[in-house]
This record gives structure tokens, sequence and C-alpha cells, in this order.
């Protein structure tokens, strides 16, 4: 069984619709007919394998906190992952658990809280195939550009 986490760059007036729709999260990053207004899934998709993150994260505050809590340990990559709660999204399911959304201001302190973690600060890849960006060490660098393009994000384990 695989668990996929799923981020999306978005303008602040998408943020608005799908805080008054979350219907439009799903067509965000399933539907394959037209995307919504001002957002591109050629350049603001991420998607890495959850389990993966997950088990870096645990190994990581194992030997650097001697924890495997990374959620205690790790307040800023919880918050990336939606794990945190804060930001959910009344309205919308993803497989597991619900959709969440950050606006530009906590997008920017997230990218900067990754980056004083040590999460992921190396040379984003893309997917030729897909566009997308894959790999928990692209998560970082994918909130960087959100910051720096002044996005807010929404996301969801499926």
């Amino acid at each position: 069984m695989s668990m996929w986490l799923n981020l999306a760059k978005i303008d602040v007036e998408l943020l608005e619709s799908v805080r008054a729709d979350p219907d439009l999260i799903g067509e965000i990053f399933f539907d394959n007919g037209q995307a919504p207004a001002g957002f591109r899934p050629e350049t603001d998709m991420f998607g890495c394998d959850y389990r993966t993150l997950n088990a870096v994260a645990e190994g990581r505050a194992e030997a650097e906190r001697e924890s495997a809590q990374w959620r205690e340990c790790y307040p800023w990559l919880m918050a990336a992952t939606g794990e945190n709660g804060e930001n959910d999204v009344e309205g919308y399911e993803f497989d597991y658990g619900p959709a969440f959304v950050l606006d530009p201001g906590q997008v920017t302190m997230v990218a900067q809280g990754l980056m004083g973690e040590g999460w992921g600060f190396g040379a984003a890849r893309r997917d030729a195939a897909d566009g997308a960006d894959e790999g928990f060490e692209d998560l970082g660098p994918f909130y960087a550009a959100a910051a720096r393009e002044g996005k807010a994000i929404v996301g969801g384990v499926s």
C-alpha cells in the first residue's frame, strides 16, 4: 500500500476559492480536464512517497535526537506535510486524512523552518515525464520556490 504526499503551489485567489469550495482541491490534483485559473500543473505540483519521507524522518530523529518521534523533533516538517492539523480544510479528505492549506506567509515560515531543520535543500530534480518534483529531498526547494513566488500551498496524503 502506498502513501503519496501531494502538494500544489496556488495563487492567493485560488486559495480563497479552495477555502470557499473545497471540492476544487480534487480538480487541482485529480481531474484531467481544465486546471483552475492561476494553476499550472506542469510547474506547480510536488509529490513524494510519504512512507519514505516518514522512514527518513524517523531515522534522522533517532540519530540526531535519540527519539523516533519525528513529529516532536521536526515541527516544520510536520507543518509542511499537514501533520499538525492546524490548517486542515473542512470538507475535503484525501485517502489518509484531510487536505490542508498554507497561505503565502505560512509558506514562507515553513520554507525557512525546513531550511533550519535541514530538510532537502539540495538541487531540486524534475521528473521529465510529468514535470512534478519527486523525492522527499525536493520538499524544501519546493517550499522555497513557493515562498519566492508568493504562493500558497494546498496538499494532503493519498
